[in-house]
């Protein structure tokens, strides 16, 4: 994922931090702190779980880097089949926030300034959407209901007649077996981009997977229902989506 540098950021929330640096992690690594910087802010998401929750969402400004030179960062992977609870994405000891577990609950953020869980989600229908910092995922549907709003919306229930949860921007999918057609879940975020609308994307509906940390919808027989990046939980026999840690500084 690529981030815009500062003046190309609109954060309604949070807003542009310190010197208007960002870094993201879509893998586990290294922030090495620069000269002169002494203060740091970290959000991350954890991994969505395979067939169930999505992850937790927690963050943290750290005011006192005395001493710090670098900081191990770790992002959470999504469930699958083999491994099917989602990871944990962390910042040092300072934050973190754990993923979902399958046919289950959603993860949670720790030590965050503002900490926010993930939908939950089960095996036999759609994955639960993924939290961020307007509040937690919406859970995957279950039964023939669609699934559930939420800050990030939940997957689809288990039938062609269950719409996939909306987030807090992103629309939830819908799919219509009298025409074959469908509207697939959309992302919520156009135009400038905001590292505060991530993880607002809407669940998908049957047979289709979630976008921006939407739950995947229910797909009985293959992977068509992965929970959207980040976080968003997989629907039934679908993986979950991987987490994110952005650091600013």
């Amino acid at each position: 994922m690529s981030i815009p540098q500062i003046g190309s950021i609109n954060n309604p929330v949070t807003g542009v931090f310190g010197t208007g640096n960002v870094q993201v992690f879509s893998s586990s690594g290294t922030w090495t702190v620069p000269t002169g910087i002494g203060k740091v802010r970290a959000r991350m998401w954890g991994g969505g779980a395979y067939a169930g929750g999505g992850g937790g969402f927690a963050i943290r400004t750290i005011y006192d880097l005395s001493g710090v030179t670098s900081v191990s960062v770790t992002v959470g992977a999504g469930g699958t089949s083999t491994s099917s609870t989602g990871g944990t994405s962390s910042f040092g000891s300072y934050v973190s926030a754990t993923g979902g577990t399958n046919n289950s609950t959603g993860g949670s953020g720790s030590g965050g300034d503002t900490n926010t869980s993930g939908g939950s989600g089960n095996s036999s229908n759609g994955g639960g959407g993924v939290g961020n910092i307007f509040g937690n995922g919406g859970n995957g549907a279950s039964s023939a209901i669609s699934g559930g709003a939420g800050a990030s919306g939940g997957g689809g229930g288990n039938t062609s007649a269950a719409n996939g949860g909306s987030g807090l921007i992103g629309t939830g999918g819908s799919w219509i077996t009298t025409s074959g057609a469908s509207i697939p879940p959309t992302s919520g975020i156009s135009g400038t981009f905001s590292i505060d609308l991530i993880g607002v994307g809407g669940g998908g509906a049957f047979q289709q997977p979630g976008i921006n940390g939407g739950g995947g919808g229910y797909h009985g027989t293959s992977n068509g229902g992965v929970g959207g990046l980040p976080g968003g939980g997989g629907g039934a026999t679908s993986n979950g989506g991987a987490g994110l840690v952005i650091v600013e500084w």
